[in-house]
Formats: structure tokens, C-alpha cells, sequence
């Protein structure tokens, strides 16, 4: 089984886009899409994805994992500002 490091991981592991925003209240392929591209879950779905996540027997996934592997939202600097 391929190791699960990070949000993007987690995301494939749990089928993908459009398996996953099928398992999800309110969500589209094309939103976990961009989870995806910024490898960061919206921590308001982190206790479905935790639910998921235990149904798919993944050991280790629960909200601590997900803080521990929250990439920080890149800001823009101030030369990003003025450019």
C-alpha cells in the first residue's frame, strides 16, 4: 500500500476527486480537486474525511494527523503586493 504523508496522499487513497466529493456533504470533484493541488483539506471536513478514513481501515488518520499534515496557506509577501 502506497504511504500516506499528506493531504494529497490521503485524498488518492481515498478514491480520488470524484470518489471522494461523492463521500462528502456539499463537495464536488472539482473542490477536492483543489484540496488537492494546495495539498490541504478545509479542516470543516476533516470529520468526515476521519469517518472515511476509519470505514477504509487507514490506521492513524484522525485530526492530529490531519493538523500535524495541514500545509500553511501561503500568504502573499509585500514585493508579491506591489508586483
Amino acid at each position: 500500500m502506497k504511504s500516506i504523508a499528506d493531504h494529497r496522499s490521503l485524498i488518492d487513497t481515498l478514491g480520488g476527486n470524484k470518489v471522494l466529493a461523492g463521500n462528502l456533504k456539499d463537495c464536488t470533484p472539482s473542490r477536492v480537486g483543489q484540496w488537492k493541488i494546495g495539498n490541504r483539506i478545509p479542516p470543516e471536513y476533516w470529520p468526515e474525511i476521519v469517518s472515511l478514513a476509519e470505514a477504509a481501515e487507514l490506521e492513524g488518520i484522525n485530526a492530529d494527523w490531519l493538523l500535524a499534515t495541514l500545509r500553511p496557506r501561503q500568504m502573499p509577501t509585500s514585493q508579491d503586493a506591489t508586483a
